[in-house]
Order: C-alpha cells, then sequence, then structure tokens
C-alpha cells in the first residue's frame, strides 16, 4: 500500500507520518483523519498493491491505482469546520496525487472535458490545477462540501480523489440529511470521525463502468459509533436512520476492517446524538 501525503494543517490536527521507516520497513503510519487507524483490506479483498493512500488537508482517501476508484474516504469533522457551502463553487479537479489520474483523464469519450488554465511561466503552472467537466450529474462528494465550508481549505473536496458516481436521488437525499446530521453534532464541540465510500458489485473487477450498488458511512466517536449502509436505488425520501446495519454486516459487505488495533466503540448513544434510536 503506497501512501501519498500533502503538508498538513490545524484543520486536520498535526498528524505524524514515518515517512522513512514507513517506505522502507513498511511501519505503522498514523493518520489523523482515523480514528485509531484507518481501515484496513480483509485477505478476501483488493490486494494491497492495488491501493494508494492519498492525504490531504481535510481527508485521507484509499484509491485503486487502476481506476481511480475511491475505495474509502476518512475525515474528522470539528466544530469550526463546518460552514455554508451553497455559494462555493463545484468543479472537478484533477488530483494529481493519484496515479489513476492519467485514467481518469483519458476518459474523454465518456463525457469528461479537461480544462487546462492558462499559466505566464512554467514556474507558476507547478502550481496550478486542471479541471474536469461531466456530462453526468450523477457525480457526488464523498466529503461534503459544508463539513469543512470554514476551513480555507475547501477546495481539496472537488479532487477527483473524493467523487464517486452517487445517484442524484441519494446525493440530493437521505444521505445528505446524513452529513447534516454529522454537522449539527459536530456543533455541540465534538470532533467525529468519518469513514464514506462505495459498495462495489463482486464481479466489478477494475472497470469504471459498473457503478457501486450501495455507498457506506461509519460515523464514530471514542465511545460510540453509526454504520449505514445505503442502497444506489434508495428513494430520495428515505429515511437514514432506517439505513444502519451492524459494523460486522459492514465489514463483511466492504471487506474492509474499521477499527483495527483497538476496540470497537459500543453502538449505543451516537444513535440518538444524530436523531436515531439507538441500537
Amino acid at each position: 500500500m503506497k501512501y501519498i501525503a500533502s503538508i498538513s494543517t490545524q484543520w486536520a490536527s498535526i498528524f505524524s507520518l514515518l515517512f522513512a521507516s514507513a517506505a522502507i520497513q513498511a511501519e505503522t503510519v498514523h493518520i489523523s483523519h482515523c480514528m485509531g487507524a484507518c481501515p484496513v483490506s480483509n485477505a478476501n479483498s483488493l490486494n494491497d498493491d492495488s491501493i494508494e493512500i492519498v492525504v490531504r488537508h481535510l481527508f485521507a482517501a484509499a484509491v485503486n491505482k487502476n481506476n481511480g476508484q475511491a475505495q474509502w474516504l476518512a475525515y474528522k469533522v470539528m466544530p469550526d469546520s463546518v460552514g455554508v457551502a451553497s455559494l462555493l463553487p463545484r468543479r472537478w479537479l484533477l488530483d494529481r496525487l493519484m496515479t489513476a489520474s492519467s485514467q481518469l483523464e483519458a476518459e474523454a469519450e465518456g463525457g469528461l472535458r479537461v480544462i487546462e488554465p492558462e499559466f505566464l511561466n512554467e514556474e507558476e503552472n507547478s502550481y496550478l490545477t486542471s479541471e474536469i467537466q461531466f456530462d453526468s450529474d450523477d457525480r457526488g462528494r464523498l466529503v461534503p462540501m459544508s463539513s469543512f465550508a470554514g476551513t480555507p481549505y475547501w477546495d481539496e473536496l472537488n479532487y477527483l480523489s473524493n467523487m464517486a458516481p452517487l445517484p442524484e436521488f441519494l446525493r440530493l437525499g437521505s444521505w445528505s440529511r446524513l452529513d447534516m446530521a454529522v454537522n449539527e453534532y459536530s456543533q455541540r464541540g465534538v470532533e467525529v470521525f468519518v469513514v464514506s465510500g462505495p459498495i462495489m458489485a463482486a464481479d466489478a473487477g477494475s472497470g469504471l463502468s459498473l457503478p457501486p450498488q450501495a455507498y457506506f458511512k461509519l460515523i464514530s466517536n471514542m465511545d460510540s459509533y453509526s454504520a449505514f449502509i445505503f442502497r444506489e436505488d434508495t428513494a430520495q425520501h428515505a429515511e437514514y436512520c432506517e439505513q444502519r446495519v451492524t459494523i460486522e454486516e459492514l465489514e463483511r459487505r466492504t471487506g474492509l476492517q474499521f477499527f483495527p488495533d483497538m476496540q470497537v466503540p459500543s453502538p449505543q448513544g451516537l444513535g440518538e446524538e444524530i436523531v436515531c434510536d439507538s441500537f
């Protein structure tokens, strides 16, 4: 598994990356976006060699190098990170930290268009990114803009490493309402850890043509958690509380272990905090 990082800031809390030893001896890498430790693949999941971890100020993403599809994204919502996102520009940007960025750039026949910004000189160009336009409306952000609109790094959420083919009725329905509930919970002075991602069909392979069959969110603090699975055809009016599952079901469906090397928090409590009855 390959780790690629950008410089951390107060919004991500300072995380410690053991760069030299990790590269040589595969030592443990600590990423503050994850509670305790980031998810790890089970034996029957994707081979670690096909996954790279991209770490940015606001999130960490496990990305399939073959197709650019995120396996999971982890982020931490804090009281001062939440803001009003309605007027923030939404434009997809190539994530140059991703090995698969060129793969996505080559998807032009599928309705993708790359807009290269104008620049004055070679040095200036090294600081710029390429804008992406998709014809399809069924593209969404696994890490929501509203959770980090109060930070100066919200534009990172436009990177393709944060993109998933979320159906519009899910993106605008219960999925979004759960994001709002997490934001409201954090406003009580709580740091909330979230892991989000797609659940692929068993025969999806490495192709981009097959969309995910469901999406998940795991919301936790050090004391409790709530796990959710949303089918890709979840109705827009569906209640997000009805999508809750056990941690065992979530791990079975995703092929991931979510609390490695630590005791699993109790599911009791957090459901009530995000306006759901407890398990």
